[in-house]
């Protein structure tokens, strides 16, 4: 007679599941991107360590200003999401890539609304990032032990727009392909991370090879960068702990259990807002782009204006590489910030000079930025 089962006959899926695999080892994975707001304890049962998750107090991620991180994975999940079911249907050639995109939009079950959820994602992602930006400037949460959750911001901040201008040129249309024209002009100006750039782009000029390395850079590489890059934030952020603002009087007011749900609502809130967008403001599918035929009033993207007029204001007697090595050393100053930033405390009135050369810094950029942007109408 064969031994009777130890095993109840009757169990939940969970501890049939724990048997098998470290089901609180992979929860704790995902409390690393912020998914889950508690660390769990990897040594303990699944059930007893999402108990004790569960009632424990914690800061919150959903709480302004600190909600920025968590809306900007929120809405890079919406991009990997709507970019892999648009990959289903395009095809990466110079000869398909437009008709593969007005096939999407035109023929493809709902396809007019994930292309347009994608783009809508694609623009907050990036306002985001940038808002983030200066929240952890002007509230001085770049300083230490946070330096490296700063430079983690900026780089994420520079591959997302990597991402953004790759993504630009697989539609083919008019605007996507001279405004990655125009990037790549700024791109190919800086005498360092350009022949980098412009290696894995395979060349200057946009062709069907060309086409294809975007596309694999945009739908694998960048995207995997960036995964790494939230990980290395949040993680960074538990690890150091949350930043905690002076108003704030229930910063361990609320459970493991309610964060969740102000997530999971968060996340219903950030659909909502792109459905609205696509909805009342939809971008219209441009004609084909023609590389013979330069249209009038092509600019980089935003975030490339402000280098633009940088390179283009240099001298002409000097070489454009000298405007992109200042666009380069700014961009490692930045980099470099939580070093060279030696006040004491973070707050206002201990970080006056800073504050004050982070306003000028900004007003320079958005006049450089207007600078750039009304260079092409003057040509």
């Amino acid at each position: 007679m064969a031994p009777a089962d130890p095993t109840p006959a009757r169990r939940s899926l969970a501890a049939w599941l724990e048997t098998r695999f470290n089901l609180t080892e992979m929860l704790a994975f995902l409390s690393s991107f912020g998914v889950f707001p508690a660390e769990l304890d990897t040594t303990r049962p699944f059930r007893e360590a999402l108990h004790d998750a569960w009632r424990r107090p914690l800061p919150s991620y959903a709480r302004w200003p600190r909600v920025l991180g968590l809306l900007s994975f929120l809405l890079f999940l919406f991009l990997v999401t709507t970019g892999a079911l648009l990959a289903f249907y395009y095809q990466p050639t110079e000869s398909e890539a437009y008709r593969a995109g007005t096939a999407i939009v035109r023929d493809v079950t709902f396809g007019w609304f994930i292309h347009q959820m994608h783009r809508w994602s694609a623009r907050l992602l990036l306002v985001m990032l940038v808002i983030r930006l200066w929240r952890f400037f002007f509230q001085g949460t770049y300083k230490a032990p946070r330096e490296a959750v700063w430079m983690a911001a900026v780089v994420t901040f520079l591959v997302a727009t990597q991402a953004d201008l790759t993504g630009r040129l697989l539609t083919w249309t008019t605007t996507g392909y001279w405004t990655t024209v125009r990037a790549l002009e700024v791109i190919n100006a800086l005498p360092v991370l350009g022949p980098v750039l412009m290696f894995l782009a395979g060349g200057t000029t946009p062709d069907s090879l060309f086409l294809t390395r975007f596309y694999v850079l945009h739908i694998a590489m960048l995207p995997a960068i960036l995964l790494v890059l939230f990980y290395l934030h949040f993680n960074g952020v538990r690890r150091v702990g949350l930043s905690h603002a002076s108003s704030e009087s229930r910063a361990t007011g609320e459970t493991a259990r309610v964060q969740m749900i102000n997530m999971i609502i968060l996340a219903a809130l950030v659909f909502g807002g792109l459905v609205t967008l696509v909805t009342l403001a939809p971008t219209s599918f441009e004609p084909a782009a023609d590389p013979a035929l330069t249209p009038q009033g092509m600019r980089p993207p935003w975030y490339l204006l402000a280098p633009h007029a940088i390179i283009e204001m240099t001298p002409t007697m000097l070489p454009r590489w000298v405007g992109g090595l200042v666009v380069e050393a700014i961009l490692l100053l930045i980099f470099m910030l939580p070093f060279l930033d030696t006040s004491a405390g973070r707050g206002t009135r201990e970080r006056r000079i800073a504050v004050a050369v982070g306003i000028v810094v900004l007003a320079i950029w958005l006049v450089l930025t207007w600078q750039g942007y009304s260079l092409e109408v003057r040509r």
